[in-house]
Formats: C-alpha cells, structure tokens, sequence
C-alpha cells in the first residue's frame, strides 16, 4: 500500500510526507536541548547574517529547517523529472531523502550545511542539464561559483568542486577553457566576498583567519548512540544491496542517467571521505549524502519485483526514524 502510494506521484502521497517530516521534527520542537556543533563556534559569515536574526535553539529556527528540508525533497522531483534519473516519475526520492535526514534530531535546526544545499542542488542541475552541449558550456562557471557561494555559509561544501571536476570528465569532451571556468567560478564567489568585506571593514585579516580555522577547528561530537547504530547499520545494508543492484543495471540504462548514477557515487563516495578525513566535517553532511543515496535506494525499491519487499524497506525506514526521534523523549 505504502509502496503503491510513493512509487508515482500521486496527491495523497504528497500529503504524505510532509506529515512524516512534521512527525519526525515534532518531538525537537517541544525539547530544550542543544547540542553545538563546531560551526556554532567558527559560523562562516553569510551563515553568521542569519543567525544574527534567527536564534538557532528557537522554535523558527527548527520551522524553517523543516520547510527548507522539503522543499529540497520535492526539488529531487524535478531533478529527477527533466534528466529522467530513474525509470518512473517516483515520490521515492523525496521521501528517502527527507526521512534520512530527519533521523538525526541534532540538526533540527537551521544549520549551515542545510542552507548552503540551497547553492548545491542548483551547482548539480547545473552539470547534469550541461550533458551533450554541442558549444561552450558555462555551466560550470555556474556551478562552481554557486559552490563558492555555498562555501561562505558551509565552509566544507568548496571540497565538492571535486565533483565538478568529475563531471567534466564523464559529462563532457575535454574542454580547456570549461576547466579554467571551474576554477574562476569558486574564485571568483571568495573574491567578491573579500573585496565587499574590505571595502567596509578596511582589512580582511578576519576573514583569512576564518579561512585558516575552518580547516583547523576540531568538532566534538561524538556519534556512540545504540540506536543510531542499529539504524545507520540498517541503512548501510539497503545502501550495498542497491548498489549490488545498480551495478547490474547500469549497463543497461540510457547514457545520461548511467553517467548521473556514476556522478552521484562520486557525491557519496567524496562526502563519506570528507566526514572520516576533515576535521570540522560532522553529521551535517548527511544532507548532502542523502542525495545520492536517496536516488539509489528508489531505484533499488523499483526494481524489486515483490511489493512485499519494497513495502518492507519503506516501512522499516520510517520506524527506524521515529524511533531514533521519539526514543529519547521516554528515555
């Protein structure tokens, strides 16, 4: 039933889930707890224009997380309409992508890898719609400096002008100057920022100082929670026998949706090295994360020929979520 209601987009099933997120969020509404992260600490400064009106511990603050976090989920729609990613027009995506990051009730709130996702899933549209341009394209001009943009609210998202420089090379032939753009892109956001802040503070010793603690600062979170063990665990599981999946499918696709699928192995594949290798990179990037993970787990769930199966998935996705949320309230 569940699976029948999410595999096309039907009206009911857009109903559906934002009254999951609005479930999953409710129990962090009513609390008071807070758990900083290493961006409160050092916030970028776009970010820190935001909070500057916005307490972060506020009811707002989780209001406007939660509106931002669907509205990401139902662009993935879009996405995955105009480049035909999957087989079916699907509200699977949506609904992965928003549970997956409404497991983990520390970034309830406004936080700057949440917002900076408002630079980086245009900066993908970008290169994917650039596929089989027949002249120049600028679209990686584009997307790296929405990448830059990104990076003065979420410093950690300039590591993911890697994957424009992936994209290059399995999107399009090899063009010089469409590198040189990728570059110019991303220095060109920090120039601008730089020149603004001098032009009014008279230095921009702060912001190279900044620029220094974002690769120095330590976070402190530890990630030792049972639950969320079992969970991650659980989702590790759907995450290998999809790829199992997808690695005999991909032979068989259209070139562009292969290429994408290739494009965001790469987004998992950097995010999961950033998270182990960076300091100052934590949980936030779960939400970059569930991008291509929320695609691949559709695809998986599509091609499961028993709805028994996919049902299962679905239905233990959200108990795993409302039991990592609720959980603690009882506890």
């Amino acid at each position: 039933m569940l699976l029948r209601i999410l595999k096309t987009n039907t009206t009911f099933g857009y109903l559906l889930i934002p009254l999951l997120t609005i479930l999953a969020w409710l129990p962090q509404l009513g609390s008071d707890t807070w758990q900083p992260m290493v961006f409160d600490a050092h916030p970028m400064p776009l970010f820190e224009l935001i909070t500057n009106y916005i307490a972060l511990d506020s009811p707002v603050s989780m209001i406007l997380a939660m509106v931002l976090l669907m509205i990401f989920g139902f662009y993935l729609i879009s996405i995955n309409s105009r480049y035909v990613i999957l087989s079916e027009r699907t509200l699977l995506p949506t609904f992965f992508f928003i549970l997956i990051v409404s497991s983990l009730t520390p970034l309830h709130r406004l936080h700057p890898a949440l917002v900076a996702v408002l630079f980086f899933l245009p900066a993908l549209d970008r290169l994917l719609s650039s596929y089989k341009m027949e002249r120049l394209s600028y679209n990686y001009f584009e997307a790296s400096f929405l990448i830059g943009a990104g990076s003065l609210i979420y410093f950690n998202l300039m590591y993911y002008i890697i994957l424009v420089w992936v994209a290059l090379l399995i999107l399009r032939p090899v063009i010089w100057r469409e590198w040189m753009f990728s570059i110019l892109g991303i220095t060109v956001a920090w120039a601008f920022f730089a020149s603004g802040y001098y032009l009014i503070h008279d230095t921009i010793t702060p912001v190279v100082d900044l620029f220094i603690t974002s690769f120095t600062a330590k976070d402190q979170y530890i990630f030792i929670s049972l639950p969320e063990i079992i969970f991650f665990s659980f989702l590790l599981l759907l995450i290998f026998f999809s790829s199992l999946r997808i690695s005999g499918a991909l032979p068989k696709m259209k070139v562009l949706p292969r290429k994408t699928f290739v494009l965001f192995f790469w987004t998992w594949a950097l995010t999961l090295l950033m998270y182990f290798l960076i300091e100052t990179a934590n949980i936030e990037l779960l939400i970059v994360a569930a991008i291509p993970v929320s695609f691949l787990l559709s695809h998986y769930v599509l091609s499961l020929r028993s709805g028994f199966w996919g049902n299962l998935v679905l239905w233990g996705i959200i108990a795993g979520v409302q039991i990592l949320v609720w959980l603690p309230r009882f506890i």
